[in-house]
């Protein structure tokens, strides 16, 4: 079981949202204050894979961030995901480990370079 609240790092403070609902197999967290709201969901569901049609979990994280509109600025949207896929039996998580120590590299280079549409 994740915790709740779920906390998520922010170089301005730490984000707490708290679960506001849950499903079999899916939750959804929340945070809001008079600037923003922050959205994680989070689901996992079974996909086949192959035309031996193996079958392998998949987890998805989407984190929405709206950041509401002010002055003459317009709200609007950040959001970043994830999608992990892996056999039941596979209980490595190195390869993900291994993606999210690159995005924090070298003071979140790979991030900006992306951002910079660099491929």
């Amino acid at each position: 079981m994740l915790a709740n609240p779920l906390v998520l790092p922010q170089v301005g403070g730490n984000i707490s949202v708290t679960k506001i609902n849950q499903d079999v197999y899916s939750s959804e967290y929340l945070f809001r204050n008079s600037t923003s709201r922050y959205v994680v969901k989070i689901r996992h569901s079974k996909t086949k894979k192959g035309a031996d049609a193996v079958e392998y979990d998949r987890h998805n994280v989407e984190v929405t961030q709206t950041i509401f509109a002010s002055g003459s600025v317009a709200e609007y949207e950040r959001k970043f995901y994830f999608v992990y896929e892996n056999l039941p039996s596979d209980t490595s998580v190195d390869l993900a480990d291994a993606i999210a120590d690159l995005m924090i590299a070298s003071s979140n280079a790979f991030l900006v370079s992306l951002q910079n549409w660099e491929s």
